[in-house]
């Protein structure tokens, strides 16, 4: 208002021609700002258009790449269905081999010499981990018509007793269960068993295979796979979605069903794919944001009919959207920008100084905001990087000696003399089950948090816990160096006081299973593998168990897919000290505490050769084929321990850049030079010294340095004995002492082979 008033009362008082010419200045400047204005927008509206024109282009694109991928990930999953499929017809044809098979299914009844025949023909499928190991079935058996008697690992009995007594099914589906057996439509077919497990909590799925169409000759037998919903519908990836319109169908050619897996939503999709109702299926499925597709396997000429979240449910197109919209908004935001500084040009200074101001302000703001958004980000992350970090000490997954020291310091666990140890924990809300009290229903969700508190009350704060799944809490339990020998029975009593707490209070059962002590926090997934043993053993009576308690089985080897999994997570980040450590623990476990016939050792041998190769093929491509090649010729060798450790060794030594070894070598032998004097100096010293094997150490020393260890340590030791006789005094009877030697005679022997002469002679000399 100001600024206005003084143009005003100016104006009155210039001379007319003066206002008349600032009016037609003012009039060219309106033009020219007009024409200015009018040609920025035209140019403005043209790169919006464009700007629309790419998102919907990239959209589109964004939509066929989601369907491909959709598509593909489905081909995928039907490959490994199908070769699921050939995998159980396989071994059937395997077991076709057997002889003793044949004869079972032949007789017409069972006396004592065919029962002892099939209890020894059970026995051996007992221990054939073939179909176990290949595929996610739960339970195997064959069905011998004639004689009515059902075979499986460790079992053969009576179709009735094996119905009744070793399965409990249900009573009134008995004679579907026999149909579904001995009826040809039922083969190679996925029956649903709820019939039969009424009280199951979980959904099981039968597949039968009529031996008798895989051999040339009668064999009047049906091998019988039994599986899991839950793992079936882990193989295809179209059913991981949380719409409750899931839905998957598996026709042959002659568009008979074998498998139908879906949701109570979608159970009637099976009538409207009978009836060719596609196209009304497909419709329903748009109003649930789900799509629909087909799929027919070249292989097996089976359809695939599947549903799946349409491109719209996902958030695959949000980048798109969000980096489209932001152009397009900038874009819209730039040029209103650009018009409007254009149009106030004759004030321009003002506007500039105004925006700096402006600018800077917000800066300012947007630094404190950012400031005091980053400070809540980084309080809100500390438990979720607390919890990570006990993770990956749990589970093995520390890959380097810097990343460890990094997580202890996070952790608060940087003294040396802690003792540490695995704690394995799952909980049960059962208070209807276990005691008379009538408590309300707790959630999930309730009940971990509930035990999360607890567990902070009797096991102190901060708690080293991380949840593996629902119900379990596995913990880094932490003792002072005076805890060592009572660790776990401290850890016993907190157990057995949080349990009696929990169950008192919210009717929650807790079963906990502990490892071994150990003294580095690197080790500590020893503890706790030890530990999810040591859980299994426990009950109501025994809630607390100690891995130490447990009676080694000697009729099964110790290796778990977790131990498999570690190393060759091991193998690959080059750790050595923890592959080390690993192999003393499956020689602890195997060969010193357990007696395992030879079979069982030669089994154990394979698995770990096994999980070598797999690591073997992933070996970098820039490794020389001279250097593959004697790998290899190294797996073709006969198959010991010591010969699973040695590859191990040699794959971390190819995982590892050369510079690490030549460091290695160059810190060993500084030790080396320092305590050359140690009579007790030798490959074992090293081995124990720098954590890792003699062959190892052995093998890398002669590649670096040309020499043999042992000749290398003779050569340093007699160069000293020949620098002190010339250049001191030193009394040769002491000599052999000074320079490492226990044993006069031996240095002597020594020092004439590399010298020619005695010690004295060169004195004298």
């Amino acid at each position: 208002m100001n600024i206005k008033s003084k143009n005003i009362q100016t104006d009155l008082i210039l001379p007319q021609n003066y206002t008349s010419s600032t009016n037609s200045r003012q009039n060219d400047k309106l033009v020219l700002m007009l024409k200015m204005v009018s040609s920025y927008s035209i140019f403005l509206f043209i790169i919006l258009i464009l700007f629309v024109h790419m998102y919907m282009s990239d959209t589109k694109n964004a939509r066929s790449q989601y369907q491909w991928q959709v598509k593909s990930a489905l081909m995928s999953n039907v490959e490994l269905f199908e070769k699921d499929l050939d995998i159980m017809e396989a071994y059937c044809r395997q077991l076709l081999q057997d002889s003793r098979i044949r004869k079972l299914a032949r007789a017409d009844k069972v006396d004592n010499q065919l029962f002892d025949l099939g209890i020894a023909l059970a026995t051996t499928m007992a221990t054939d981990v073939y179909p176990q190991a290949l595929l996610p079935m739960s339970e195997f058996f064959c069905y011998f018509p004639n004689s009515e008697f059902v075979l499986g690992p460790g079992i053969f009995i009576e179709e009735g007793r094996y119905y009744d007594w070793v399965k409990d099914y249900s009573e009134e589906e008995h004679e579907t269960f026999v149909e579904a057996l001995t009826s040809p439509s039922s083969y190679y077919h996925f029956i649903p068993m709820n019939a039969f497990r009424p009280f199951s909590s979980k959904n099981f799925y039968m597949y039968i295979i009529d031996m008798n169409d895989l051999y040339y000759m009668d064999v009047d037998v049906v091998a019988c796979f039994i599986w899991e919903e839950e793992k079936l519908s882990s193989l295809f990836g179209c059913l991981e979605t949380e719409s409750p319109y899931r839905y998957l169908s598996i026709c042959t050619e002659r568009s008979d069903s074998i498998l139908s897996l879906h949701t109570s939503e979608s159970e009637n999709f099976d009538k409207l794919i009978a009836d060719d109702q596609l196209d009304e299926m497909k419709g329903f499925l748009q109003t649930q944001k789900m799509s629909m597709d087909v799929h027919t396997s070249a292989n097996t000429g089976f359809t695939y009919y599947y549903s799946y979240p349409s491109y719209d449910a996902t958030t695959n197109n949000a980048p798109p959207q969000i980096l489209y919209a932001t152009v397009f908004v900038a874009a819209l935001v730039g040029g209103l920008m650009i018009i409007f500084m254009l149009s106030k040009r004759n004030i321009r200074p003002i506007i500039e100084l105004d925006q700096k101001l402006q600018v800077t302000e917000q800066e300012k703001s947007n630094l404190q905001e950012e400031k005091s958004h980053l400070e809540e980000v980084m309080d809100s992350q500390r438990p979720i990087i607390f919890n990570s970090y006990v993770r990956l000490f749990l589970r093995g997954m520390i890959a380097s000696p810097e990343e460890a020291s990094y997580a202890k310091e996070f952790l608060g666990l940087t003294d040396e003399n802690y003792i540490y140890n695995g704690l394995y924990i799952v909980a049960y809300n059962s208070a209807n089950e276990y005691q008379s009290c009538s408590n309300e229903f707790i959630s999930l969700e309730e009940c971990s948090q509930i035990v999360l508190d607890t567990l902070k009350q009797y096991m102190g704060d901060p708690l080293y816990c991380f949840s593996p799944s629902d119900r379990v809490y596995a913990l880094i339990v932490v003792g002072k160096p005076d805890d060592e020998q009572d660790l776990i029975i401290k850890t016993n009593e907190a157990v057995i006081k949080l349990h009696d707490y929990l169950l008192d209070t919210y009717g929650i059962w807790l079963f906990a299973g502990i490892g071994k002590n150990t003294n580095d926090i690197i080790n500590v997934w020893e503890s706790y593998q030890q530990a999810m043993e040591a859980v299994n053993y426990t009950s109501k009576n025994y809630i607390f168990f100690p891995y130490e308690f447990i009676k080694k089985d000697s009729s099964a080897f110790y290796y778990p897919t977790e131990l498999s999994t570690k190393l060759i997570h091991f193998i690959t980040t080059g750790n050595t000290s923890q592959v080390l450590e690993l192999f003393n623990l499956l020689h602890q476990e195997n060969i010193e505490e357990r007696s395992l016939p030879i079979n069982m050792v030669q089994f154990l041998l394979s698995d770990i050769r096994n999980t070598l190769l797999k690591a073997r093929f992933a070996l970098p491509q820039n490794i020389s084929a001279e250097t593959i090649k004697s790998l290899d010729e190294t797996f073709s060798q006969h198959v010991s321990f010591k010969l699973c450790e040695d590859i191990a060794l040699r794959l971390c030594e190819l995982f590892t850049t050369k510079t690490e070894d030549s460091d290695l070598i160059s810190t060993i032998e500084k030790y080396i030079h320092d305590n050359y004097t140690d009579p007790s100096m030798g490959l074992n010293k090293i081995s124990d010294e720098f954590q890792i094997s003699e062959s190892y150490f052995s093998h890398l020393f002669k590649e670096k340095k040309g020499v043999n260890f042992s000749t290398y340590l003779e050569n340093m030791r007699l160069s000293e004995a020949s620098r002190l006789i010339r250049e001191t005094d030193v009394s040769l009877n002491e000599l052999y002492l000074s320079v490492g030697y226990n044993n006069a005679n031996t240095f002597r022997r020594a020092f004439k082979k590399v010298y020619g002469v005695t010690p004295s002679a060169m004195r004298d000399g």
